[in-house]
């Protein structure tokens, strides 16, 4: 009976985090269909069902994996949040594993802890969005992995220093893929670890993971590619970005020659920190570096793109608190010290808006709990309990009902919303090529494109949510001209049934 104590003591340092993030995340499976980024991506991974070409009829600028974690979960949950959010959960789980068994191994048991429940509510809440299946909160998972894999077998002095094996670094290179087959800025990680590789002249592991990266990568886009036509993947998976980030920056070109510079000084950093006493903490560094800036050289400030900076920079601060904090004045005067926080601060400096943003979700993140709790107390009705987080997706609820409630499951159907969960839970089909109005609108040209889709072949419903919503007075204007009735006013959702159908 002594021997349990002991056991359970020993692995504290892992079994608290994991406790911790898995009860912060139970709310989210019950979670009403409220996120419009969520419902894009299951509305592309069900037009693809349909037999939609992915990056031709079924359009979004994700890579393919990321749909197929979406069909996925169609396939074992149904149209389910929760199921989609048990995805999330788990790939959630091995970052924080990975990430905790990882310092322990680097620093200690104690620093894994404690950094182990930092992670855990940061990733656990809802305060970064850690809550919803995105890419970013999806892509932590196997991109955690690898690093710390990569950490533990690859780097350090004495028993870390040994050859990685072949299979190892093979390995390392297919999740690192696995990330940026979810999220495009994925491409961070394991260009933080060609980086390391190449100021230190390791050769081997830089052609083995990058090797084993781009052969992972062009093995599942080469079919895409084939199938949709290179000029349709390359639109969706680069160009469209260019467009995005030019919208944010305005064009300006002094802020694409900033962070050209932080580029610059990103590898002049890597560079003279090349023999670095302790080349664990200054890859956590890079890594730590390279995210952040990702997350703020787009220029958006959308709270989730903080995600992935959250593990690589807790990590970086245990390193150094629990290696240096009896040494902090001696090595903060180091040029080279100095050159890695001044890097550190001036990609920082630009991301004043996104901390802001992430402020706010924490915020709204601490009554995110007790409307849980109140919910599943019974205090509160669903009405009250989804109006947390907009009464537009209980409306649509209620228009999906109502669907299913006439035999219309399968119909075709418009949706004038960036919420495109009708589409999923009744099976709906399109005459555009996305679901959420704003990726339709940009698709089609605008309205015009749209509407000669819509003439081409009236829909049998027509869903609007008039709050807010882009060219309403087109929509209207079409209602009016194609005899369409007004079935349902409520929630903040019109929806209409066309009455010669």
């Amino acid at each position: 009976m002594s021997e349990i104590p002991a056991r359970v003591k020993r692995n504290l340092h892992l079994t608290l985090p994991i406790a911790l993030y898995l009860l912060l995340r139970l709310p989210s499976l019950i979670e009403p269909q409220w996120y419009q980024d969520e419902a894009g991506y299951a509305s592309t991974a069900w037009l693809t069902h349909l037999g939609y070409g992915l990056y031709v009829n079924a359009w979004n600028n994700k890579p393919p994996l990321l749909f197929g974690i979406y069909g996925l979960s169609q396939l074992l949950f149904g149209a389910s949040e929760a199921g989609l959010h048990v995805l999330s959960i788990l790939s959630g789980l091995a970052a924080i594993v990975a990430a905790v068994w990882g310092m322990s191994r680097i620093f200690s048991g104690r620093a894994a802890l404690w950094a182990g429940l930092v992670i855990a509510v940061i990733i656990g809440s809802p305060m970064l969005d850690g809550n919803l299946a995105l890419p970013e909160s999806l892509l932590i998972g196997p991109v955690t992995v690898a690093m710390v894999w990569f950490l533990v077998s690859s780097t350090g002095a004495g028993e870390g220093a040994q050859r990685p094996r072949a299979l190892a670094l093979l390995a390392i290179g297919v999740l690192f893929a696995c990330g940026f087959l979810i999220q495009q800025t994925a491409l961070a990680d394991v260009a933080s670890v060609m980086l390391w590789c190449l100021v230190r002249r390791n050769w081997r592991t830089l052609l083995m993971v990058g090797g084993a990266f781009a052969v992972t990568v062009a093995v599942v886009v080469v079919p895409f590619v084939v199938a949709s036509g290179a000029h349709n993947v390359w639109f969706a998976l680069v160009t469209s970005y260019v467009d995005y980030v030019d919208d944010a920056l305005n064009d300006r070109l002094p802020a694409y020659l900033f962070r050209i510079g932080l580029v610059l000084l990103m590898l002049v950093a890597a560079w003279f920190s090349r023999k670095a006493e302790d080349e664990r903490l200054e890859l956590v560094r890079i890594w730590a570096t390279a995210l952040l800036f990702t997350a703020i050289a787009a220029g958006y400030s959308y709270e989730h793109f903080l995600l992935p900076v959250m593990i690589p920079l807790v990590m970086l601060v245990t390193g150094l608190v629990s290696r240096y904090h009896d040494r902090t004045a001696q090595r903060i005067r180091r040029p080279r010290t100095l050159l890695a926080a001044a890097l550190l601060a001036a990609v920082a400096s630009t991301g004043w808006s996104l901390f802001a943003a992430g402020y706010r979700s924490t915020v709204w993140s601490l009554g995110y709990y007790v409307n849980a709790a109140a919910y599943v107390s019974g205090s509160i009705t669903v009405l009250q309990y989804d109006t947390y987080f907009g009464v537009l997706n209980y409306g649509e609820h209620e228009a999906e009902q109502w669907i299913q409630s006439h035999d219309l499951v399968g119909a075709t159907a418009m949706l004038w919303t960036n919420l495109a969960w009708p589409l999923v839970d009744d099976e709906l089909v399109p005459p555009t090529r996305s679901g959420p109005l704003y990726v339709t609108l940009a698709l089609e040209n605008g309205t015009s494109g749209i509407l000669s889709r819509m003439n081409a072949a009236p829909p049998e419903l027509i869903l609007v949510t008039p709050d807010r919503i882009e060219n309403l007075g087109d929509v209207r204007t079409f209602i009016t001209a194609h005899d369409y009735s007004e079935v349902m006013d409520a929630y903040g959702v019109e929806l209409w049934l066309r009455s010669n159908g």
